[in-house]
């Protein structure tokens, strides 16, 4: 590793539950962080659907495809024309041409999700191939930041 360069990078979003107050590009409670990441390889947004809110337009992406994880809540997601029950736990991948779009179906929880999105078959290895295990003993109490 050179002199000076740091291997990582943190954001501290806060509580899925405040990201109602916050509006990044053309949605409401959704946080990108691509940007305060320095993020290379994907995109990654945090996001808070309040309740019966939806995303109001159907989307699709040129290249990339999207994961949707479901954290919190229940809702629908439909693509292309198919409607499925998300909660919490569900995953969703939509290939680029899915068109796509989300709502919340509660009427009192809000629907915290994370979305991830990659370019389609850009991935060329994966934890079992990419990871490397080091033959160095775990240490915890360094630092704290």
């Amino acid at each position: 590793m050179e002199p000076n360069q740091v291997n990582y990078s943190i954001n501290h979003a806060g509580a899925f539950s405040n990201f109602g107050n916050v509006t990044e590009g053309m949605i409401k409670g959704k946080i990108f962080l691509k940007e305060s990441l320095n993020l290379t390889s994907m995109e990654v947004s945090l996001n808070n659907l309040p309740p019966k809110g939806e995303i109001p337009f159907y989307h699709k992406h040129q290249e990339n495809e999207e994961l949707y994880i479901f954290l919190k809540g229940q809702g629908l997601i439909q693509v292309d024309g198919n409607e499925f029950e998300v909660i919490e736990g569900t995953s969703v991948r939509i290939a680029p041409d899915g068109v796509r779009v989300l709502k919340n179906t509660s009427a009192s929880e809000d629907l915290h999700f994370i979305v991830i999105q990659a370019k389609e078959n850009s991935l060329s290895q994966w934890v079992q191939t990419d990871g490397i295990i080091l033959e160095q003993p775990v240490e915890w109490g360094k630092s704290v930041k």
